[in-house]
């Protein structure tokens, strides 16, 4: 009987180790429209991507919503399988496993009134004097990294939306994104759009892709670079981005979703 009783506990526990190793944990940030907050009852973009790269690598997904810096953080001590969202640095391509091909590549945006006297990128970094407020812990283009001006990091959820909305108030000279898409987006659903002026910074091309820990990478690297290939053969993810928000309600991701915690600015 004990023998039977240690076969059975054996499976068992063999099962739950399959089970386990086939779910994904994967994290992300909020970024409308490809991603948002989680309790919104909106959509998301890459999500929707994602699942069906998932599909096509055979695995479930478990989608876990923490701040740019957080999720960095986990992914890092190994405590998610991967990142849904994230450019290449150094520091994070020492950490993390990069596929070998992004799956989306956007452009850095700075964002500044329709009223500042800055008209282009070459404007911003010929300054000295700017408060420009940025992504804590987030990607900083060659333009910014180079900048002699002030950058403010911004903690937090929803930092499209509190970016834009701190500039528009006066309370910075201009802010940074990696992405123009999340910047648009949240211009044209909030009614900002006439408010700002959006310096796209071309010879910033930024390459995004989905980030796996390295544990995780020994297993699903492969399997997720193959997905990938067979998914973007029916529609890239740009494609999929600009025909999936023609759907999306018209609301601004600061109004999307539930309560959430507003991080004061890093001093």
């Amino acid at each position: 009987m004990r023998k039977h009783s240690v076969i059975i506990f054996s499976v068992l526990a063999a099962l739950s180790y399959t089970t386990w190793a086939e779910t994904l944990k994967v994290g992300y940030f909020d970024l409308p429209p490809h991603t948002f907050p989680q309790h919104s009852t909106q959509p998301s973009a890459a999500i929707a991507y994602f699942d069906k790269v998932a599909q096509a690598m055979g695995v479930e997904v478990e989608y876990v919503n923490y701040p740019l810096s957080r999720l960095v953080f986990l992914l890092d001590h190994q405590r998610l399988d991967a990142a849904l969202f994230l450019a290449k640095t150094d520091a994070r391509i020492e950490m993390f496993a990069y596929p070998a091909s992004p799956y989306f590549t956007t452009e850095s945006v700075f964002v500044v009134p329709n009223t500042s006297d800055l008209k282009s990128a070459d404007d911003i970094s010929q300054k000295k004097d700017l408060d420009i407020v940025v992504w804590e812990g987030g990607f900083h283009s060659t333009t910014l990294a180079t900048s002699s001006n002030k950058l403010i990091p911004l903690s937090g959820n929803n930092i499209p939306a509190r970016g834009i909305t701190l500039t528009v108030n006066g309370r910075f000279d201009a802010f940074y994104s990696p992405d123009r898409y999340a910047v648009e987006y949240e211009a044209n659903i909030s009614g900002r759009a006439g408010n700002i002026r959006t310096i796209t910074i071309p010879q910033d091309a930024i390459d995004i892709y989905t980030v796996f820990s390295k544990n995780s990478a020994k297993y699903y690297l492969k399997r997720y670079e193959r997905a990938l290939k067979k998914i973007e053969t029916e529609i890239t993810y740009e494609h999929f981005l600009i025909n999936f928000t023609k759907n999306l309600p018209q609301q601004s991701a600061a109004d999307s979703s539930e309560k959430t915690t507003t991080s004061s600015v890093a001093q």
